[in-house]
């Protein structure tokens, strides 16, 4: 055996046992689970009326960084009827068997090498793995254990995509929708705005992973591995033998997604290839998303290395971006000298760092060169040793709750983290609504009129966590409110049928209290700015107005400036 392949056998090995010291966490059910690299193979199910193009745009699938890349030459399968019909066609078509020569480089003479191995096994090895690695002492019979640590986590995801509606075909029914409405409501037809162009797809996504890697490498390395000492009948009974097994998947579990491939119709347009390359690759990054919330093996989990600042060894290797949650978990034995894991608080990743390359053994490494940087959302005081573990979430959090003063009312606000996108931790995006009853007394009117209001509002926030239960956070945007007269006298006689239209800008800062992680009270203050003149005008997707030449809060006494509001906020 060469010098190589012992050193590979000799790191697979000492990677089995740094477990506790390197890569490794928590499952939900309390057992320690170790964290690899996984590796990926991605095809597609053939058919629809856009088969074509979803077929070129397979040649342009990016496998996600976290994965090792067992794409294959062979990326489309003919239309099938279900998982079970998928999963057999694989391996008729010997994709296995083909991810197994991948693995072990297997040439045209039918010779396997460990050069994929050897790479894969430093690439995901730590610097902790390569000094054990150095001083351990392994026999030959690890080159086994060596090769199913590695291959047991070959995955194959399948995408069958369903619908694909153009965007004017998303319009016509969005028309549809609004006619049929308008219609029940004796109201006047408005035509949906039609701003984009592109596709949006419907696909299910099927994962199966390698069946059986022990016995099938005990197989592998008797009867398949070719020695240079072989005779050439050994030689082509070796080969034949690896042609001839039909190497077993097993399902692991499907999921579905929808993903958008669209883009605004002014400015420079992508080519309809490119439109479909973005469908396919939106679409493998969605099903990735749902999978790794259900497959063990998929969550990253590594100690979290140092605090203040919170570090952990992963970065761009493991497709870590800014916003990422992660729980933090410690192991603890109960009464009954058992170990179990309790999550102990949950972080967002806030600076990552580039690690796309090969650990060297070195233990006087740049922290901030080495390590991402995390901040925490929820928890009790974490200490190095802990275990971070993978866990997706949405980035979503919807607010219930009341508001007095200016735009008081029930209110509803829907908030999403941008920070992904653009690298800075806690900036939201929002969207609220928000609805009260009211009476006014005006010269517009003899008596009190009872009012109905509702409005929206949207804009950005950005927040800080002062304590790891409780973060504050500016916020600023835009409002809109409509009146509505309840009175059909004073909504005839004095406003001609139409609502009052109030414009705002408004600025505020809020405070969260976390009940648990993914409940918070909030508390906030907003100050609500009039722009322009009260206006009338027929509904609230009316763009023409008239100008009232009169403040909406003369109208509406105490309609503008502060506002107090308390809510309860569910995260996703």
């Amino acid at each position: 055996m060469n010098g190589r392949l012992v050193f590979v056998t000799l790191l697979a090995g000492a990677m089995q046992m740094s477990v506790v010291f390197a890569q490794d966490g928590t499952s939900a059910n309390g057992q320690m689970k170790e964290y690899n690299r996984n590796s990926l193979t991605i095809l597609l199910v053939e058919g629809g009326k856009y088969s074509s193009e979803l077929k070129n745009a397979m040649n342009t699938v990016v496998v996600p960084e976290k994965f090792d890349n067992n794409m294959l030459d062979k990326r489309i399968m003919p239309e099938l009827p279900n998982s079970e019909a998928v999963r057999k066609q694989l391996e008729t078509m010997k994709v296995p068997n083909d991810i197994i020569s991948k693995w072990f480089s297997r040439s045209d003479n039918g010779k396997f090498d460990m050069s994929v191995v050897y790479n894969r096994g430093l690439y995901n090895a730590s610097d902790a793995d390569v000094i054990r690695a150095s001083a351990a002492k392994l026999g030959m019979a690890k080159l086994k254990d060596a090769g199913e640590k590695l291959i047991k986590q070959s995955y194959v995801m399948v995408l069958c995509f369903g619908t694909i509606k153009t965007m004017d075909q998303i319009y016509d029914e969005m028309d549809a929708a609004r006619r049929k409405t308008a219609k029940a409501q004796n109201k006047e037809f408005k035509p949906v705005a039609r701003t984009k162009n592109g596709y949006r797809g419907e696909v299910a996504g099927f994962l199966y992973r390698l069946s059986d890697v022990p016995q099938a490498m005990d197989n592998f390395y008797s009867n398949m591995w070719i020695y240079d000492e072989d005779a050439p009948d050994v030689v082509a009974a070796k080969r034949q033998m690896f042609d001839t097994t039909s190497f077993k998947l097993v399902k692991v579990t499907q999921t579905t997604t929808t993903y958008e491939a669209s883009q605004y119709n002014t400015g420079e347009q992508k080519s309809k290839s490119e439109l479909f390359s973005m469908l396919v690759n939106g679409s493998v990054h969605n099903l990735v998303k749902s999978f790794e919330n259900s497959v063990e093996e998929w969550k990253v989990r590594t100690a979290l290395y140092s605090v203040f600042p919170l570090r952990a060894k992963i970065g761009t290797k493991e497709n870590l971006t800014v916003e990422d949650r992660y729980f933090v978990y410690e192991f603890r034995m109960n009464q009954n000298n058992q170990v179990y894991a309790d999550r102990r608080g949950v972080v967002r990743a806030k600076k990552v760092v580039n690690n796309s390359q090969m650990a060297q053994g070195n233990t006087n490494e740049n922290l901030k060169q080495t390590t991402s940087k995390f901040y925490q959302i929820a928890g009790h005081k974490l200490e190095p040793g802990m275990f971070l573990e993978q866990s997706n979430d949405m980035g979503i959090g919807v607010t219930i709750g009341g508001a007095g003063g200016s735009l008081g009312g029930a209110y509803i606000n829907i908030e999403g983290l941008v920070g992904q996108y653009v690298g800075i931790t806690q900036l939201k995006f929002f969207l609220g609504g928000h609805f009260g009853l009211n009476s006014y007394e005006h010269n517009m009117w003899h008596d009190d009129a009872n009012f109905m209001f509702y409005g929206g509002e949207l804009g950005l926030s950005k927040g800080f966590f002062i304590m790891r239960n409780v973060s504050v956070s500016g916020q600023a945007g835009i409002a809109m409110e409509w009146g509505d007269a309840l009175d059909s006298d004073v909504k005839k006689q004095y406003l001609n049928d139409c609502l009052v239209q109030g414009l705002f800008g408004f600025a505020g800062a809020q405070l969260a209290v976390n009940i648990r992680y993914d409940i918070q009270l909030v508390g906030g203050l907003n100050y609500y700015a009039e722009m322009g003149n009260a206006s009338l005008t027929k509904d609230a997707e009316e763009s023409d107005s008239k100008d009232l030449g009169i403040k909406y809060s003369e109208l509406f006494d105490g309609r503008a400036g502060t506002n107090i509001n308390l809510g309860v906020r569910i995260q996703f």
